[in-house]
């Protein structure tokens, strides 16, 4: 068996399927990578990491195989000598081709019938609707065609009892999930408007809200890791999630509140498991006319960047899912998928399909790298029972966020935010003493004692000693509250702050000294 690995985001979805053969001792796999696309410079070496056997396409071409499998129209498929099943790469066929005007991405004339000779053995689509569309562009081809699900879909459906899990990993646990998708290309969330995920970062209170971002893989192999993550870098230290395009993306859908998306594949998955939607970017003039990713754009919510984030995201839950009858127009054989197309691969390979059951199999915990903020814009407002604190993490500058008062971290790298901070708190065993010399501008100065005490220093000399269990830079946030509005001694602070809510105990005040008279 050959598999024709093309772009990153074709393999990807080949993974999906590879599982259905490759434990069977009677087929030997194969790899071979169609080094004609912009994007495939990444794959021998991924493939290798992955222990594939790999040969070169010309080679690949020149051999007889008892089954070829692909995900992608592009490159030399027609020269392959072997039977050619072809499974998508995304969800149907919703996008034009960029290159050929008129054309269907997924379904070029060339890819389907090459010089009067049909190409793929099994074109495989997901829904009767997919498969109409192919008889009406390649009418030779309707008995070619298999509607067999989504394996993708059926994977992220059998993973939702994992999705606390999903949640602990992406340290969203107490927190509202919010998910931003990006397909690749200039009219995409991230193509579009690469500031986006920062501007959402800054606008959601962080000990509320976990942002998390998953982009194209062609938009990492188009620029490079290097590129993107320094591109990103300022929304990751204020606490976003980036997560890796080789997995983690589904795992991701599958966790979150409420995910906002373009024309990409991730917005049909994310309706498919009937999660609320909010649109940044509609694809313009890549979106096929009548296909369901063009009734999806007509029907979700668009993000509004002139107007407040909060809003729209609460009114997007609000509403939940509102589109759930258009994923039954691109979804079918919910569940099913896994075994319809290892069935059709062991009917064209002419052997008896082995003993144990093909399943979809549930996704594994996503790898993230998760950095909390070292600044953040701090509202306090208290009522007669509690002190709700909203910490809002700093992503560029200070004055870009809303009012309140500017705590950091001590050890933060932008010292113009330490000198301007009102407060600075160290997880670290400091004296804050050295904290205010180091930063004079600082009204409180806090550091942690003991993982459930710390010591405070005022700009006035007066002490205080707290016990709690909120972390040290929330117990920074309520002194300072207490400072300004209502300093009494022994006094309890019942905290609201999301995630990081809980109780501080003002254990011990020391007032300044007062100046000696004469």
């Amino acid at each position: 068996m050959l598999v024709v690995a093309r772009t990153p985001a074709s393999v990807n979805r080949l993974w999906d399927l590879l599982p259905l053969i490759l434990s069977d001792h009677r087929i030997e796999v194969t790899f071979a990578v169609d080094k004609g696309s912009a994007f495939s410079h990444p794959l021998p070496e991924a493939l290798a990491g992955r222990g594939a056997l790999i040969k070169d396409w010309a080679e690949a071409v020149a051999a007889d195989y008892d089954l070829a499998l692909a995900a992608s129209d592009n490159g030399e498929l027609h020269r392959l000598r072997a039977p050619l099943i072809r499974v998508p790469h995304g969800v149907g066929f919703h996008r034009n081709a960029p290159a050929q005007q008129g054309v269907i991405s997924g379904l070029r004339p060339e890819s389907l019938v090459h010089e009067g000779t049909i190409v793929p053995d099994t074109l495989v689509v997901a829904h009767e609707d997919q498969a109409a569309t192919v008889r009406a562009v390649a009418p030779e081809l309707a008995s070619r065609v298999l509607v067999a699900g989504d394996p993708c879909m059926d994977r992220i459906h059998a993973s939702t009892p994992r999705r606390r899990k999903y949640r602990e990993a992406l340290a969203a646990t107490d927190r509202q999930l919010i998910l931003l998708c990006s397909t690749w290309g200039r009219f995409s969330l991230y193509g579009s408007d690469p500031d986006l995920p920062a501007w959402i970062t800054a606008a959601l209170p962080a000990d509320r809200y976990r942002v998390a971002l998953v982009l194209h893989p062609n938009v990492w192999t188009r620029h490079g890791p290097l590129q993107i993550e320094a591109w990103l870098r300022h929304a990751a230290d204020a606490g976003m999630i980036v997560v890796p395009h080789e997995e983690g993306w589904r795992a991701a859908i599958v966790a979150a509140d409420l995910v906002i998306s373009d024309h990409g594949s991730l917005t049909s998955y994310s309706v498919g498991l009937r999660r609320p939607v909010v649109l940044a970017a509609d694809g313009g003039p890549e979106v096929v006319a009548e296909s369901p990713m063009r009734r999806l754009i007509d029907r979700l919510p668009r993000l509004d960047t002139e107007k407040p984030l909060l809003p729209q995201l609460d009114a997007a839950m609000r509403r939940g899912d509102i589109a759930g009858d258009i994923a039954g127009t691109i979804f079918a054989h919910p569940g099913r998928s896994a075994a319809l197309l290892r069935q059709r691969m062991y009917e064209v390979l002419g052997l008896s399909e082995p003993p144990w059951n093909a399943v979809a199999r549930p996704l594994p915990s996503p790898l993230v790298k998760i950095t909390e903020p070292e600044a953040f814009v701090v509202q306090a407002v208290s009522d007669a029972k509690r002190l709700v604190l909203e910490r809002f993490p700093v992503v560029w500058r200070a004055e870009d966020q809303p009012d309140g008062h500017l705590a950091v971290r001590a050890d933060a790298a932008d010292p113009e935010l330490s000198e301007r901070a009102a407060v600075v708190w160290s997880d670290e065993l400091e004296d804050p003493r050295d904290l205010l010399k180091r930063w004079p501008g600082a009204r409180i100065a806090i550091c942690r004692s003991t993982p459930n005490s710390s010591v405070a220093l005022l700009r006035d000399g007066t002490e205080v000693e707290t016990a709690g269990d909120v972390p040290c830079s929330v117990a920074g946030s309520a002194l300072y509250w207490w400072d300004v509005h209502n300093r009494r001694a022994d006094e309890r602070l019942d905290i609201d702050a999301g995630a990081n809510s809980g109780t501080l105990t003002l254990s011990a005040v020391r007032p300044a000294p007062r100046p000696s008279a004469g």
